[in-house]
């Protein structure tokens, strides 16, 4: 079965740096049991990592890159490729290619009835997280450390603008508990006030384009030097698409939704309410 596409920079990476090591190696002289004497490393690992079929630890890499005389690429390498692997055991296989291109987007363009990941507080993205582990595994609190660090986007000196359509149920639906929810809703709120980050509500009684009851999550990327993307995931699969016929689909969507959500400041209004009158329980008002 041949490996899914978004796999192969990930071992063109692994086999480029195990190529650097052999070549550099010889260039010291040594053989690979020569080699994995200094480190110490069998000489069928280090023969592993030459082929790109091995990731050695943070530790074992700057070890083999001190002995070869990589001035740190090598190890630099190794660890782009442990983080990969990793975001690879955190999330669906679907999402992978959405996570690159969200950390290249200049703008995004969201639409789903929770609030959405980057804009998540740690309590409401564990209760989120927890509800979906008995259908998809793993370690929750690693998903949870990984879903914070993607928040990079709206910290960094550049920030994404980061416009975001929410079905009106996101505010009221208990995600966790009421504690929750108010420190949520209150972390919306503060985002708000960032001039790059903007929430709007599509309220109850309006409709959504097409006759469409529900689409899960919808997030429309503006890139660089790249065509428009769309991602969309439904709970249980996604897509990342970048056609421009099927992107054109899924921005008529977004664009006539957008004509029937409330201003930004009736929404900051609406999420204030929910927060007081729905999750009344909580201190953070």
């Amino acid at each position: 079965m041949p490996a899914p596409r978004e796999l192969d920079p990930l071992r063109d990476l692994a086999s480029l740096a195990g190529k650097m090591l052999r070549n550099r190696r010889k260039a010291k002289g040594l053989t690979q049991a020569g080699l994995g004497a200094l480190i110490p490393l069998s000489q069928a690992m280090i023969a592993g990592i030459e082929l790109g079929k091995e990731v050695p630890s943070a530790e074992v890499g700057k070890l083999l890159d001190d002995a070869v005389g990589g001035d740190g690429e090598l190890a630099a390498m190794w660890h782009h490729v442990r983080k990969d692997l990793h975001t690879q055991a955190t999330y669906p296989v679907w999402s992978h290619a959405y996570l690159i291109a969200e950390a290249e987007a200049t703008r995004i363009q969201h639409f789903a009835n929770i609030v959405p990941g980057v804009t998540q507080t740690e309590d409401y993205a564990r209760a989120i997280i927890t509800s979906a582990a008995p259908l998809f595994g793993g370690d929750i609190e690693d998903k949870v450390e990984a879903r914070m660090e993607r928040r990079i986007i709206l910290d960094r000196d550049d920030p994404v603008w980061f416009w975001s359509i929410l079905d009106e149920s996101a505010l009221y639906r208990v995600v966790g508990s009421h504690d929750v929810m108010c420190a949520q809703l209150t972390h919306l709120l503060d985002l708000a006030t960032r001039p790059r980050v903007t929430f709007r509500v599509l309220p109850y009684d309006r409709g959504m384009p097409g006759g469409v009851i529900s689409i899960g999550a919808l997030l429309l990327l503006s890139r660089p030097g790249k065509n428009e993307a769309v991602y969309w995931e439904s709970g249980l699969n996604g897509a990342f698409l970048e056609a421009p016929r099927e992107v054109e689909v899924y921005r008529s969507f977004y664009d006539h939704l957008d004509l029937d959500v409330l201003s930004p400041q009736a929404s900051t209004d609406l999420i204030r309410k929910a927060r007081e009158e729905h999750h009344a329980r909580c201190e953070h008002h």
